[in-house]
């Protein structure tokens, strides 16, 4: 629909000289010398005549918009998109130089806390790493600090405590003391629905966490400081000539990497779960009658009677006295150092790749945090079995009671697990979370610690009920002290409730002065400040690029008549630049959060792609980049420019430039096959949203003011543009290392100036006025693609978040680069977790089709010999196949019958029934000649470098094309054969 332009922006529109695109300008010819400091501009910083600036702007902004250069070796205008080299990605499981590392940081830690058993198997593990790498001197070292900790583990004192409130038992295995006292078990309502947000747990395994209730232990305990090893279960198994259950039917359950889900594994048992086991492991593949027998023998062996804990005696000890948290370190979601969950090293096709926490299966006990009772990997690593039988509405009914030493039911078929494993998200590793398995269940995924009384040999001080003395008012200095640690600490929840649980029953009246217990309370109550996290979480992913999480939300984007007019008169000043595109203002709504890279994708990123892939880009394809010429204030082609030559010394940190919109689609596509996340550009309307950085309707990503130099890299001083502002100094002449300037609210650095960046949005000059309120993503087709953010050839008016540039998606300038999104359909924490969970079948959701398609296209890419050598030498067969014209599918109608012929969107059609050398116009008359007759035409399109052939129904097919050129030859693809659900023929995808 098109709509009257409102009669007071006819001004604005006359002061437009050229209707077109924000600037996306580069700079003129740079020199090659190095970057270093801030060069001085030799000329006269003389301001240049407005008609020199106006034919230089010109010059610039049709060079922008991919008019035809003045170079006759110029690529052609049409838009080209050729097969690519073969994409390679490293799927090498193990790196000995990362693993020797980690090991050697381990035994460090282990050393230190002088655990000299746990250390040496650190040791070895780092020793034969070492020796992977040929590494004879680290080799040496290691040998030697091995044979000092093999000396100590065997002159191991019993009974000294390695730190207070430690003891060391007749195997050496390693109790803490838990004190006694008080806390809320379970979650409450509020939080139940908090959980579900975040994570989509279904309600059923959130309901039996509530409600919550009061919780009294009433005796010090001791409990396991890590989770029952390999090591120690073979003492026990040594001792007595015990076999498991698994050992004795036969089979255990292990996780199938190829099957994506459990199965009986024939031989499966404690010494042998389906990965390698070393003495430091948690002990898996047991049920409760082989933690049991452990607990009787250690019983005997140790002279007190051990047990595995109460589901109450667990929660309490995990939660570390942070009582009414997530996870034993707080509310916040967790990074590699907190626990092992499904992370990107696991198997598991659900698994959270935004975190990294160094192990694919379980890790070796005290890899991670302990809590504050020192007690390691109390969630996560492996599920722990508790003495109490599973009823999931066990508690019902509790909340207005406070219960003492619960025991749980005195019947079931199910027994509890607690603190979530290896397998799944940390949706089920939290403090409250519980479920049931069988009893006879012998799985990978679980193991067990367990727990004792003290005992007068143990040499503890007499115990204290801390809360009771804080209730005397002669301790009312105690009480303050605790109330400032946890103050202190960030924990002020914990001390409100504190005071709740110690608060006098008398409440403040006329007479409440004479009381100082209720006073001292009232008024630590009232100076505790509950305030709510919100800190920014992120990730950061192999090549170093950190993520950082943009929350949903609505924002106005574009710019409104008096924001244009503004910036007209301010910041243009005459310039023959047009603002129309970015009316008129409008609401729009992310609907789900998105991961965007905190700074541009670098050069040295950008490198390791190119390394592993031998990838060509355009500007290397083409003989040079696009590069502004100031002599002549025109954009031509530079012989020999690229990414790594673009005009300037260029270095790791630096965004990489020169690279067009395919090669950042490429960038994209190999980055999700490497990561099995889906990476992608951003839509304009994520990356605008992105940039206000939560500030509503600012100008700027740091607000309203005017730039000076010191928040963003444009045509300043430095340069040798004509445009330039000759008053402000940024430091650089060319591009800024990323991140040299502050970031904006979400953390995200350069989303002004630096570089332009590419978006995966069509340009439509006026598709602000018909664009949908939720996650608009551009027009369904167009010869152009957006870009946003100004950059360092250009001045301040292309700073502004509602900048709207375009450019053609084969052309590579020295001054656009690009930065990347995760951005999933579901969430990216997902649970997958049911009660059924050995048995249950994954089937994967649209991000995980996604990537599954990229690794797909990867794997088909790889050429026999992945080696450079041969990676260079098929550069010349790939520049001499023959271009193959045709009309690339953009989008369907949605009445088109396009996709049911098998048809998607990205397919290059080559042929229609039987003619070829395709052009758009002759594709429609094709289509309109086939509808007249009544023919049911044939299609051979492409995809993936494969040729197909569908036929379509009569007419045409509700389809959008652009044209396009394609290198063949291709191969021919088998045809298809239909299966129907069930067939066992059929060999299912691999959903890596």
């Amino acid at each position: 629909m098109v709509t009257a332009m409102p009669r007071s922006y006819v001004p604005v529109s006359l002061f437009v000289l050229t209707v077109g695109l924000f600037l996306c300008v580069p700079g003129g010819y740079p020199q090659t010398d190095p970057q270093g400091p801030p060069s001085r501009v030799s000329e006269s910083d003389r301001e240049a005549g407005p008609s020199k600036i106006f034919e230089a702007v010109s010059g610039y902004i049709e060079g922008m918009r991919g008019k035809p250069n003045r170079r006759d070796d110029a690529p052609s205008s049409e838009v080209k998109e050729r097969n690519r080299r073969p994409i390679v990605v490293d799927r090498s499981e193990s790196d000995p130089r990362r693993i020797l590392e980690a090991e050697k940081t381990l035994a460090r830690t282990r050393l230190e806390r002088r655990e000299w058993d746990l250390a040496v198997s650190s040791l070895e593990r780092a020793l034969v790493a070492a020796s992977k790498l040929s590494d004879e001197k680290e080799s040496a070292e290691l040998q030697e600090k091995l044979r000092i900790a093999r000396q100590k583990a065997a002159r191991v004192i019993e009974g000294v405590p390695q730190s207070p409130g430690e003891v060391r038992n007749a195997i050496g295995m390693k109790m803490v003391v838990i004190p006694a006292g008080s806390f809320t078990m379970g979650t409450s309502r509020a939080e139940q629905r908090r959980v579900q947000n975040v994570w989509n747990i279904p309600e059923d395994l959130v309901n039996r966490e509530g409600p919550a209730h009061s919780v009294r232990i009433n005796r010090r305990f001791l409990i396991g400081k890590y989770q029952v090893t390999a090591g120690e279960f073979k003492k026990f198994v040594e001792d007595t000539g015990y076999r498991t259950v698994a050992e004795v039917q036969g089979w255990g359950w292990v996780y199938d990497k190829t099957k994506k889900h459990w199965v009986k594994q024939s031989g499966a048992s404690w010494v042998n779960p389906g990965y390698e086991v070393w003495e430091d492991h948690p002990v898996t593949v047991v049920c409760e009658a082989d933690a049991k027998a452990f607990c009787t023998w250690l019983s005997r062996k140790d002279g007190r009677t051990y047990s595995l804990p109460t589901e109450a005696q667990w929660e309490y000890a995990a939660r570390g006295g942070k009582d009414g948290k997530r996870f034993p370190w707080g509310d916040e979601y967790p990074d590699g150092t907190k626990l092992n969950i499904a992370d990107r090293r696991s198997p598991v096709p659900w698994a959270d790749r935004t975190v990294d926490d160094g192990h694919g299966g379980p890790a070796p006990v005290g890899s991670y945090e302990p809590n504050d009772f020192w007690l390691y990997d109390m969630t996560g690593n492996v599920w722990e079995l508790c003495s109490d039988r599973y009823r999931a509405n066990e508690y019902a009914g509790r909340a207005s009671t406070v219960s003492e030493d619960p025991t749980g039911p005195p019947r079931g078929t199910q027994v509890v697990v607690r603190g979530g494993n290896w397998a799944f998200s940390p949706a089920i590793a939290r403090n409250a979370f519980r479920t049931g398995v069988p009893p006879d269940m012998a799985a990978d995924v679980a193991g067990f610690r367990v727990s004792a009384e003290p005992q007068p040999a143990d040499g503890l001080r007499p115990e204290r009920d801390t809360e009771k003395s804080m209730k005397d008012l002669g301790n009312a200095s105690e009480l303050l002290a605790e109330i400032k640690r946890l103050v202190a600490a960030g924990k002020r929840l914990e001390a409100r409730r504190l005071l709740e649980r110690i608060k006098p029953e008398k409440t403040l009246g006329k007479d409440s002065g004479a009381d100082p217990a209720v006073y001292t309370t009232e008024v630590l109550s009232a100076m505790i400040d509950v305030v709510e996290d919100k800190s920014t979480e992120s990730f950061t992913n192999t090549l170093g690029m950190e993520m950082i999480r943009i929350p949903a939300g609505a924002f106005v984007m574009g710019s409104s008549e008096s924001d244009i007019a503004w910036a007209m008169m301010t910041l243009a000043q005459g310039q023959p630049v047009s603002l129309e595109n970015e009316y008129p203002f409008h609401k729009v709504r992310i609907s789900s959060p998105f991961y965007m890279s905190s700074t541009e994708v670098t050069v040295g990123q950008f490198q390791k792609f190119v390394e592993e892939t031998g990838y060509l880009t355009d500007a290397e394809d083409a003989g040079g980049g696009q590069v502004f010429n100031t002599e002549n204030a025109q954009f031509e082609i530079k012989r020999g420019s690229s990414w790594k030559n673009p005009g300037w010394d260029i270095s790791p940190d630096q965004p990489v430039t020169m690279v067009s919109y395919y090669d950042a689609q490429a960038f994209a596509e190999w980055l999700t096959a490497k990561e099995k996340l889906p990476y992608k550009l951003p839509t304009e309307a994520q990356w605008e949203y992105a940039a206000r950085g939560g500030i509503p309707m600012a100008q700027f990503p740091w607000g309203d003011d005017l730039q000076d130099g010191r928040r963003a890299n444009f045509a300043d001083r430095n340069s040798d543009f004509e445009w330039r502002d000759r008053n402000a100094d940024d430091g650089y002449k060319y591009v800024a290392p990323v991140g040299s300037y502050e970031p904006n609210g979400y953390g995200l650095y350069d989303m002004a100036g630096n570089v332009l960046e590419w978006v995966r949005d069509y340009y439509g000059e006026d598709y602000y006025r018909y664009t949908p309120e939720i996650d608009p993503e551009g027009p369904g087709h167009g010869e152009n693609r957006v870009t946003k953010g100004g950059d360092w050839t250009f001045g301040p008016v292309n700073l502004r978040c509602a900048f709207r540039g375009w450019s053609r998606p084969d052309l590579a300038f020295y001054n656009t680069g690009f930065r990347l999104i995760v951005e999933t359909d579901s969430s990216l924490r997902p649970v997958h977790f049911a009660d059924d969970f050995l048995t249950k079948k994954w089937v994967p959701g649209p991000d995980q089709r996604t990537v599954a398609e990229a690794v797909a296209r990867t794997k088909e890419r790889r050429p026999d010999d992945s080696t450079a050598k041969d990676s260079k030498d098929s550069t010349a067969s790939v520049r001499d196949a023959p271009l193959v014209p045709g009309v690339k599918i953009l989008s369907f109608t949605p009445k088109s019958d396009g996709e049911k012929a098998g048809l998607r969107k990205g397919d290059v059609i080559i042929a229609y029934h039987g003619t070829r050398d395709l052009t758009t116009e002759k594709f429609l008359a094709l289509t309109l000649e086939t509808r007249k007759q009544r023919i049911s035409p044939l299609l051979v399109f492409v995809r993936d470098g494969h040729e197909h052939v569908v036929r379509a129904n009569r007419g045409f097919l509700g389809i959008a094309v652009m044209d396009t050129t394609l290198r063949g030859p291709f191969k021919k693809a088998a045809p298809e054969r239909d299966t129907q659900p069930g067939d066992k023929t059929t060999k299912p995808l691999d959903w890596t």
